[in-house]
């Protein structure tokens, strides 16, 4: 009896072991799903913050693109505004509002003159004695440079080839100068720098304006 009993207690085909593994069957699946839709969520908020840290990326890349093409742009408005002003040709040096070229050869007064005027300028005018310390810095010391200074009417008037009134220009002549030598045919009628041995302020001599000396071309900016 109690043999029977007990077999009849522990059947596997009992209905109550059947509901225990249905449910067990169906928490294994509810399990399975809610982890699917939590890896499920995950791999979308990682695709968003994917998307969106790109999206940042992709604006601050556009950014850095506009960045330098202003860039460009700015350089390329400073040199056509630069070129578009007058800055000085290719061998010529600027000092202030002016640029200077600085001859390696001789010429006549009236060439050189000529010459300068070619190169959209003259022979170079001194107005400041700044100027003519700038020029006694980069001539070479021992040459006379031919200037912009000339006697055009008669003895003793001189003036300026821009038409810059000599009296209002300060007193550069040096000792003794202009003596308008006298053996000189032609007398001394143009103004040059004088050269010298050393590196100091150069002052002014009259000369024959038909004897061949460098020359200073003067041209605003």
């Amino acid at each position: 009896m109690d043999s029977q009993y007990s077999q009849f207690g522990s059947s596997d085909n009992s209905p109550v072991s059947s509901v225990h593994t249905e449910y067990r069957t169906s928490a294994q699946t509810g399990m399975t799903k809610i982890v699917a839709y939590v890896l499920y969520g995950v791999l979308v908020l990682l695709l968003i913050i994917l998307l969106l840290v790109t999206g940042v990326k992709f604006s601050q890349l556009n950014k850095e693109v506009t960045d330098v093409k202003l860039s460009l742009e700015r350089i390329s408005n400073e040199r056509h505004s630069s070129s578009s002003s007058g800055t000085c040709q290719v061998g010529w040096v600027s000092f202030q509002r002016s640029c200077y070229l600085l001859s390696t050869t001789g010429l006549t007064w009236h060439r050189a003159e000529a010459q300068c005027i070619t190169y959209g300028g003259h022979l170079l005018v001194l107005n400041t004695v700044e100027e003519l310390d700038f020029i006694s810095k980069i001539v070479e010391i021992t040459h006379n440079y031919w200037i912009g200074l000339v006697e055009r009417t008669h003895e003793g008037h001189w003036s300026w080839v821009d038409g810059t009134d000599f009296s209002t220009t300060p007193n550069y002549w040096d000792i003794g100068q202009p003596d308008n030598w006298d053996y000189r045919e032609n007398g001394e009628d143009c103004g040059q720098i004088h050269g010298f041995d050393r590196r100091i302020r150069k002052l002014l001599n009259d000369a024959d304006c038909g004897l061949q000396y460098r020359y200073i071309c003067e041209a605003k900016v």
